[in-house]
Order: structure tokens, then C-alpha cells, then sequence
């Protein structure tokens, strides 16, 4: 059996900036207010779509993750985080089949929706901020 999942990429970033080399995600924090001097060098945004993440934090932790590797990916090392939410899930499945049995040959296609699935979704900003500055405190240093 042939199963095909139809989905879009759960991260993408688009530059507005100019790109610095790549960093490892763990330099990378993650700001819910706007530091007082930083560079802006990408759009980013991210879903839990196919992160295998079950329940609402485990979902925004993905997220969050997803976001931090993208922001890593264009040289940030930080995420201003501007917006959360939810979707419903997407995907879509074909699968085929074939079978034969005392001479009879059978062929199947189908085609199916799953409904009910929500994923979290997260959008922001890859930004610089010049280490050593006092700015606004990262998420994980406030927890």
C-alpha cells in the first residue's frame, strides 16, 4: 500500500535583512517584547504540522523550535515573537492498492482528509541583537 501525505514545509523565513552566517540553534533565545537595539534580518514562521507533538505545549514548544532553527539558519541570534495561533490540520492522503485471488485481479484508489486536527502556528521576526547589550530579557531566562 502507497501512502502520500500532502502538506506545506512547517517553517519557512523570508529575508528582509542581510543574512549573517549560519549560529547553532541553542544561541538563538526567543524575545516577546522588542529589545532596544537589534537588526531585523527575516520574516520567519513555523506550525507543529507533522512534529509528532502531542498536546498544547508540546505543539508550541515545536514551534518555538522551528522557529529557532530557522532564525539560526539567516545568522539571528534572536526570535521577536509576534503572533500565535492555532490551525486545522491539512493533510491530505491517497493510497492505492492491489490484490489478486484465484485469477481475479482487483485495483483500489482512495483519497482522504483527516478533520479535527489542529497544529499551533507561530510568527516572527529573525533578529540581531549585538551580545553584551542590555535589552529585554529572552524568554528563557524569564521562566
Amino acid at each position: 500500500m502507497l501512502l502520500l501525505a500532502g502538506c506545506a514545509s512547517p517553517s519557512s523565513s523570508v529575508l528582509i535583512g542581510e543574512a549573517r552566517p549560519e549560529i547553532p540553534v541553542e544561541q538563538v533565545k526567543v524575545y516577546l517584547e522588542k529589545p532596544e537595539s537589534y537588526e531585523e534580518i527575516a520574516l520567519i514562521e513555523a506550525t507543529s504540522d507533522s512534529s509528532w507533538s502531542f498536546g498544547e505545549q508540546a505543539k508550541v514548544e515545536a514551534v518555538l523550535q522551528r522557529l529557532k532553527k530557522e532564525a539560526a539558519k539567516v545568522g539571528a541570534n534572536g526570535v521577536l515573537l509576534e503572533k500565535t495561533g492555532d490551525k486545522e490540520g491539512n493533510s491530505v492522503y491517497v493510497g492505492t492498492g492491489a490484490g489478486g485471488y484465484s485469477g481475479n485481479v482487483g485495483f483500489g484508489v482512495s483519497v482522504g482528509k483527516a478533520f479535527g486536527l489542529t497544529d499551533k502556528t507561530g510568527e516572527g521576526i529573525a533578529i540581531y541583537v549585538e551580545p553584551g547589550k542590555k535589552d529585554a530579557d529572552p524568554v528563557e531566562e524569564q521562566e
